[in-house]
């Protein structure tokens, strides 16, 4: 039963695994006669951007579902099947296919600003995905059902994903405004913001509304687009005064600071929306017409930045970097209540990341280095200026001792660890002589 995860030296497995699920992405485009995406799913998940190329877009799929398999078994403690197993049926049944989409090969379609890399296409192209659970009854054998994977579910599993921006709920999609106006009014999603003037107002939901547009960040012809701005202020206020027909309808107020509902219109080029103009029949991007995605965001991902190497109190060398630390503890499925070990600890930031995933999780920890090379108490401190539960144990040995592995054991009352997770020491970056010698992590 027990779960490890390590920090691996090649992802090749990773990759073949996370991306399988992608391959009917390019299969779907027609509704209806309208030339872009079908939507296949009520989720949408924007991934977080990635500062070097493929860097954890490979992990993105798996660190999701993994973490989605850890809280759907804790919220059905009955289930016949346990975690690893509705993590395989997530991996067997769930689907993942581009909202936005553009391929620079396509003859006749928008060309490709010279200043956009091609490696940037594919960026631009996996940013945006719908999730679709639709096919897991039938891998599952009716074991695990879609109807089991509520938007609650969704939404929790995202929040302790360092690889996910955010998550929705998708209202409507269209060409037009007025498609998104008709179908959100016809699909009753803003049922709980529309209420009837009898009702008392107060209990009505505040609210604020967003457009964001894609690009790619180097897009010369965009230069507003880029690490800071997805925003056209002009263009909001443009797309505001079209769905002025649906927001009407809201009582509450609007928040823009703190709402209780924030709704966001999502907006992108899609390949089939391109239509032929300008000179030698080319288009330039930014003319195109976009998709429209009015969504409802249900959850953030993991707030990785609050355990940045520079917000720490215990300061090493080589400390494990953030959105692997959580990358590590989801792939594990760390769920509640769980027993984790690192055996090879150093600053604990995998043991930071868990509790964050969960406070109610019970670490140890096993760290070679002494105290004249690594603090234990500052590292007890970067969990209770956050708010953590302290670990059960910071213990200085060689986790290859039979000795102090059954000492870490005694301290979870002498049974087993639900999950093993590390950042194995490779020797290569950080290295210390002598009998206090440690490594860093």
């Amino acid at each position: 039963g027990r779960r490890v995860a390590s920090h691996p030296k090649s992802r090749s497995r990773f990759i073949i695994e996370c991306r399988s699920t992608s391959s009917e992405a390019d299969n779907i485009h027609h509704r209806d006669g309208h030339p872009h995406p079908m939507k296949i799913s009520n989720y949408l998940i924007y991934w977080r951007g990635e500062h070097k190329e493929e860097y954890s877009q490979s992990f993105r799929h798996l660190e999701f579902l993994s973490a989605l398999s850890a809280t759907i078994a804790d919220h059905y403690p009955n289930l016949t099947i346990d975690a690893p197993s509705i993590l395989q049926q997530l991996m067997d049944g769930a689907t993942f296919a581009n909202a936005f989409s553009f391929d620079p090969f396509k003859k006749h379609k928008a060309k490709l600003p010279a200043s956009v890399p091609l490696h940037q296409v594919d960026m631009y192209n996996e940013s945006l995905q719908y999730v679709s659970f639709g096919n897991i009854a039938n891998k599952s054998h009716g074991v695990l059902d879609e109807a089991l994977i509520s938007q609650d579910l969704v939404a929790k599993a995202s929040a302790r994903c360092s690889l996910i921006h955010s998550s929705y709920l998708v209202v409507a999609e269209g060409m037009e405004y007025s498609d998104l106006v008709d179908q959100a009014l016809r699909s009753k999603a803003f049922d709980d913001m529309s209420e009837s003037e009898t009702v008392a107002h107060q209990n009505s939901k505040t609210w604020r509304i967003r457009r964001h547009e894609y690009s790619f960040v180097n897009d010369e012809n965009n230069p507003r687009f880029g690490k800071g701005t997805t925003r056209s202020v002009k263009k909001e206020k443009s797309a505001l005064q079209q769905l002025e027909p649906l927001l009407i309808s809201f009582k509450g107020k609007v928040d823009l600071k703190n709402p209780e509902c924030n709704i966001y219109l999502l907006e992108g080029i899609c390949d089939n929306c391109v239509t032929d103009s300008g000179p030698k029949g080319i288009t330039r991007i930014e003319d195109s017409k976009l998709l429209k995605i009015l969504a409802r965001k249900i959850s953030s991902g993991a707030k990785v930045s609050v355990m940045a190497p520079k917000t720490r109190i215990c300061i090493t060398n080589t400390p494990l970097e953030p959105i692997a630390a959580f990358i590590l503890c989801n792939l594990a499925s760390i769920r509640e209540n769980d027993k984790v070990l690192d055996p090879f600890a150093g600053s604990a930031s995998v043991l930071l990341a868990a509790s964050m995933i969960s406070n109610s999780v019970r670490t140890v920890g096993i760290e070679i280095a002494s105290d004249k090379f690594l603090s234990r108490e500052k590292v007890r401190q970067d969990f209770s200026t956050r708010g953590l539960s302290q670990p059960l144990g910071l213990l200085i040995g060689n986790s290859m001792d039979s000795k102090i592995r059954e000492e870490a054991r005694k301290l979870i009352g002498g049974s087993e660890f639900d999950a093993i997770v590390c950042d194995p020491p490779y020797g290569i970056r950080e290295a210390m002589s002598g009998s206090d010698s440690g490594y860093g992590g």
